[in-house]
């Protein structure tokens, strides 16, 4: 099992699909196990806050334990509570895909998908927002086992490197 892992925007739904067919695996992105598990969409899920909805995103973490052959998309804070890190690194390979600040918020700032946290955020106010949560969440991020530059990833060559090296991922 592979945990892509890094700040909202940084194309881990993405990644993950490409490198999900390069690879002959299956793919999941958390976010839509966690709507598909609640009956809500993530955006209805944080209207009861931030923190039951953390609960409710681990405990279906948690269930992906008995997926094999699978490249999983996580959430931009998945990593950052529960201990969700530690059990990634337990359980599958860790793969940050690693982007910068101006980077994650140009991508933002486009993204036609509402996201809770920068729901109404524009500007200076939400590149303050990327700046600073990139900030807090990256002690977290850090602890994968692999890091991936997110600008112009090479989906081909990350296919042939992860290929090199499944004889250690298992």
């Amino acid at each position: 099992m592979i945990f892509l892992i890094g700040f909202m925007g940084s194309g881990k739904t993405t990644v993950g699909k490409r490198l999900a067919k390069a690879l002959a695996m299956e793919f999941v992105d958390l976010d839509e196990l966690v709507e598909q598990s609640s009956g809500k969409s993530i955006t209805q899920l944080f209207e009861a806050g931030e923190k039951s909805f953390r609960v409710k995103e681990t405990a279906v973490l948690k269930k992906t334990s008995s997926l094999q052959n699978v490249i999983v998309a996580t959430g931009g804070g998945t990593p950052c509570f529960n201990e969700n890190m530690t059990w990634m690194n337990r359980h599958g390979i860790t793969i940050y895909i690693k982007m910068s600040t101006g980077s994650l918020y140009r991508r933002l700032s486009q993204a036609k998908e509402e996201r809770p946290l920068v729901a109404g955020k524009k500007g200076d106010e939400l590149k303050s927002f990327v700046e600073k949560v990139v900030a807090e969440r990256e002690k977290y991020y850090i602890k994968a086992l692999y890091t991936v530059k997110g600008e112009d990833l090479d989906i081909k060559s990350l296919a042939g490197w992860i290929r090199e090296k499944q004889a250690t991922f298992n």
